[in-house]
């Protein structure tokens, strides 16, 4: 299996998760030294784990690194599109080219990478794709346009690829996180998933656990916190209203004290 963005947070949990469970994970990212460090703790679970450094923004390079992961690996029969990530910031005040990068990292590198592996995993008739999106995606705040555009189109591009492969043996898996907390060697209860509040950090490794169990039930959504998916529900019934109290929290002049 492939991780992306592996050197640190999610990925870096996952990877260590997997690798524990006895994985042979393959890891990339773009921080050689980060990078180096997981993969130290993954080989100490399972020694054939392997790791690349790569930037996925260069998407022209991605095929061929495909192709190196298979060979080197031996095949990719789980994908996992966690790499991503984009600072929040007023939408109009960003330059174009750093929407345009914000792009190429949360939506079109992970789609450049799934269609690169998926002919392996179609030959095979079996194969497993696990994106990592954001509740950004599902209820968008204000201030962060730029990242949660392309975090939606993840949801829609995957949602509406595995309808397409339906029943090809090729199962796909979307993941909503909230609030995570990233800091290393941070963890907690997994019971942390089922938090009420909405607005709790969820301890990486928790988040870590539960991808590891959709991976083996085939779920294809999960939300962490849990409570978000009802919140999501709640939201459609009136997304003008949910707009407009976003938007009166963002103006309001106390929001940051």
């Amino acid at each position: 299996m492939l991780v992306t963005g592996a050197s640190s947070g999610i990925g870096a949990a996952l990877a260590r998760d997997l690798a524990a469970a006895g994985a042979t994970v393959g890891l990339c990212a773009r921080r050689t030294g980060m990078l180096d460090e997981v993969l130290a703790d993954c080989q100490r679970s399972s020694p054939s784990c392997r790791a690349w450094t790569i930037d996925l923004t260069q998407l022209d390079e991605i095929p061929d690194f495909v192709a190196r992961v298979e060979r080197e690996l031996g095949g990719i029969d789980v994908l996992v599109n966690n790499a991503g990530g984009g600072d929040a910031g007023v939408t109009t005040d960003m330059d174009w080219d750093e929407i345009v990068y914000l792009d190429r990292l949360n939506y079109l590198s992970p789609v450049r990478l799934t269609l690169a592996a998926l002919p392996a995993m179609r030959a095979r008739g079996a194969g497993q794709v696990a994106v990592v999106s954001s509740m950004a995606a599902r209820w968008s705040t204000p201030g962060e346009a730029a990242y949660a555009g392309p975090k939606a189109a993840l949801a829609g591009f995957f949602e509406a690829l595995a309808a397409e492969l339906w029943g090809s043996g090729i199962t796909f898996h979307l993941v909503y996180p909230a609030l995570i907390d990233l800091t290393p060697g941070v963890d907690g209860d997994d019971a942390l998933a089922d938090s009420t509040d909405p607005s709790r950090r969820i301890p990486a490794p928790v988040l870590a656990r539960a991808m590891r169990r959709q991976l083996e039930t085939g779920d294809l959504e999960l939300y962490m916190p849990h409570i978000m998916k009802d919140q999501v529900a709640s939201r459609i019934l009136d997304v003008a209203g949910s707009v407009e109290f976003m938007a009166r929290w963002y103006q309001d002049p106390d929001r940051m004290h």
